[in-house]
């Protein structure tokens, strides 16, 4: 690398601003309205004068004028409860129309959402609700918060049921067996069903709309992975940053309109995945779109939805499009090619997959017609949603080259750049710590300062993210850098980095690298998920590869444990690969010694 290079900052240079469309500057200028986040969208909502549904639930269609209505009722629900500005409120559920008629009436009022990661353990969900007085929990979780809501502070306890707002002939057909199953919830006196709650707090009559004071919270998200004893961090949100993300988006939508009125999101994630509630709820909302909620989380669920609905958007971890398309290669090999030309902005987030699955997926999202290529992307919590982007229409020609696949340029209104331990931008090509700057950054960590002060550093969100960039701006993301390993020399061991050499091996279709969290002397487990149809014994395959990955690791480092999961690596709810659960693991692995396999417990 010369010189000259070293002192080329990308994050100034911004060349990936060729991906973008003319005039994208003049939106990105644009002086917004001084007004709440529910107040901007209202006016977006109605702006589609009816044309379009704005939600569709299990067969029931809300319109934009109903769901306006619910979010005004909810608000007086709110108001009626004694809920004044600055107040928080928990919300523990899947994406129902409810929910989100709270989160946008709790916006209008000026209160704080509070959505803890549904994955979370239960043990650590006590410690995510904030200072909340009022819960709003989905039926069948109540029992995870059960603890926490029997503290005296929480004076109501609102239960969601799925049933509610879908149609008359589910409702009718599933609401009884509902009110069945939770009914010694609905004993308990705090407890009360959401058609209670409206009819005793929704007569309101008082101002509902808050004043709003410059950086007021209004979320509070949760990271969608989860950290030691299964926590989350919590992430604050301003109504300024999510409406600048607003503005970013308009920007980007000038390329090739992906979204567009009278088009159709399918939002299958819960509202804690802000990257998902911004993408697949609230832009299409803004923009004369219908929404298509499911919340039936799985990949045969998934894979039903997109050929039945045919979403133009729709957004999910790359483990879900690996599934969805396992099963149109199957259809193709029966004779029955899907039509895929619908697709608009198909995103894989949250977590990606290799670069010879995206290309594969690629291939067959051309052969069946669809106009774009799955698009990568790189969300943060941070960020309140997408901070790159590769969405090329037409373009099905990936860079495939490196052991990762591209999430593509950064979105409008942010910047990225790499920088080493010292804070020193580098480089196209060189790998560093990936920073983020965007109006949409969050407003910090909560009870979190330690973090805080380390993480967002004068207007950088230092994403603690290993990651490189191409001479076009197109970002590649390795893994988190807190998945390392010293060496005895001081090396840093990047798990990933042995995770992708071993999936270089045409025996291996998935590997995972992790340090068991009860392995005191830091032992480094290696999970495989083998070819379909590889008829090498499991021996053969985890001799070579110890001696393959032995070549790239330096001295005092070596693999602890070997061990072969059936199928692909297990997924957690929302499609990440389940590292915690594989963390927890220290039994059942083996490993070469003298030329044979030995069994090993870790730790």
């Amino acid at each position: 690398m010369t010189i000259e290079n070293r002192r080329i900052k990308p994050s100034e240079e911004m060349r990936w601003t060729q991906f973008y469309s003319d005039g994208y500057q003049e939106i990105l200028d644009k002086e917004f309205p001084d007004e709440s986040l529910w107040t901007f969208l209202e006016s977006g909502i109605l702006e589609d004068h009816e044309q379009h549904d704005a939600l569709i639930y299990f067969g029931n269609h809300i319109s934009r004028k109903d769901l306006v209505e619910q979010v005004h009722l909810w608000a007086r629900v709110l108001k009626g409860m004694g809920l004044d500005a600055g107040d928080e409120i928990l919300l523990f559920g899947p994406t129902v129309p409810e929910f989100i008629y709270i989160m946008l009436a709790a916006n209008m009022t000026g209160l704080v959402s509070i959505m803890p990661n549904l994955m979370s353990s239960d043990g650590a969900l006590g410690d995510m609700t904030g200072y909340s007085k009022v819960a709003f929990v989905l039926d069948s979780l109540e029992y995870r918060l059960r603890k926490t809501l029997s503290d005296p502070r929480f004076k109501h306890v609102v239960i969601i049921s799925p049933t509610h707002s879908m149609g008359t002939i589910k409702r009718m057909m599933l609401s009884p067996l509902n009110r069945i199953r939770h009914a010694k919830v609905y004993l308990t006196r705090k407890y009360i069903t959401s058609p209670k709650a409206i009819r005793l707090f929704g007569n309101y009559s008082g101002v509902l709309s808050a004043p709003r004071g410059k950086d007021q919270i209004s979320y509070i998200f949760c990271s969608s992975g989860t950290t030691r004893q299964g926590k989350s961090n919590q992430i604050s949100m301003s109504n300024d940053a999510m409406i600048s993300m607003f503005r970013n988006a308009l920007s980007f939508n000038m390329k090739g309109a992906p979204f567009k009125p009278g088009s159709t999101s399918y939002c299958p994630l819960p509202p804690f995945v802000c990257t998902g509630f911004f993408v697949l709820v609230l832009a299409p909302l803004l923009k004369g779109m219908t929404v298509y909620l499911d919340p039936r989380l799985s990949p045969e669920q998934f894979i039903r939805n997109v050929l039945k609905i045919r979403p133009q958007v729709t957004l999910i971890p790359g483990y879900y499009w690996q599934r969805l398309f396992m099963h149109i290669e199957d259809m193709i090999k029966a004779g029955k090619r899907p039509d895929l030309s619908f697709f608009r902005f198909p995103v894989m987030g949250g977590e990606g997959c290799t670069p010879e699955v995206l290309s594969w997926i690629n291939n067959l999202m051309k052969e069946c017609g669809s106009p774009v290529a799955l698009t990568s992307g790189y969300g943060l919590t941070e960020t309140f949603s997408v901070s790159t982007v590769d969405y090329q229409p037409g373009v099905f020609d990936k860079d495939y080259s490196k052991r990762v696949v591209s999430v593509g340029y950064p979105f409008p209104g942010v910047s990225v750049g790499i920088f080493d331990e010292n804070g020193n931008e580098l480089g196209y090509g060189q790998r560093g710590e990936i920073w983020v700057k965007t109006p949409a950054l969050t407003s910090g960590y909560v009870k979190n300062d330690v973090r805080n002060h380390k993480v967002l550093v004068d207007g950088w969100l230092h994403t603690e993210d290993l990651g490189e960039m191409d001479e076009r701006g197109m970002l590649f993301v390795y893994g988190r850098m807190a998945q390392h390993k010293d060496a005895p020399d001081g090396q840093k061991v990047y798990l990933f980095d042995i995770a992708n050499e071993i999936r270089q091996d045409p025996a291996v279709k998935e590997s995972l690298a992790c340090i068991p969290e009860d392995a005191p002397g830091q032992q480094i487990a290696v999970h495989l998920a083998i070819e379909p149809g590889n008829t090498e014994s499991a021996e053969q395959i985890i001799l070579r590869l110890d001696k393959q990955v032995s070549k790239i690791l330096p001295a005092g480092i070596r693999i602890d444990g070997y061990k072969i999961e059936h199928g692909l690596l297990r997924h957690n709810m929302v499609g990440k690969t389940d590292y915690h659960y594989y963390r927890q693991m220290t039994t059942g692995f083996v490993r070469p010694e003298n030329g044979r396999l030995i069994n090993v417990t870790l730790g």
